[in-house]
């Protein structure tokens, strides 16, 4: 009987671990002709800006959520996010030149299933 419980919490927890990505974690947001990739992240993470209107140079993007500015060379980079950002969506704002574009992109909380794992909560 123990078997079956081990084997039925095992079976559990490998479908949750795979469910994980389908649940829209990698997904993009693009709006007004910026392209933040991912759309849904954590705190902490890196996402990827683009803006195909923005020609060479550079250029920055801002948001709330953003740990500082983040550069564009061209139309493309990079940006962190805060450590400590809080769950919800978050407006991106980029200028270059006289264009101008947003985005936004989704800080997600952190994952329900590892809840699942027997453990003492009281931290003894």
């Amino acid at each position: 009987m123990r078997l079956l419980s081990v084997t039925v919490l095992g079976t559990a927890l490998v479908t949750a671990g795979l469910l994980v990505p389908a649940t829209g974690e990698a997904t993009t947001s693009e709006q007004d002709g910026l392209t933040v990739r991912p759309g849904v992240t954590r705190a902490g993470e890196k996402v990827a800006l683009s803006v195909p209107r923005c020609g060479p140079g550079r250029h920055w993007a801002s948001s709330d959520v953003f740990d500082g500015r983040a550069r564009l060379d061209g139309q493309d980079g990079t940006a962190v996010l805060k450590a400590d950002a809080r769950p919800g969506t978050y407006k991106v704002r980029v200028r270059c030149g006289s264009h101008s574009a947003s985005g936004k992109v989704r800080v997600a909380g952190r994952l329900a299933w590892p809840t699942l794992l027997p453990g003492d909560r009281d931290g003894r």
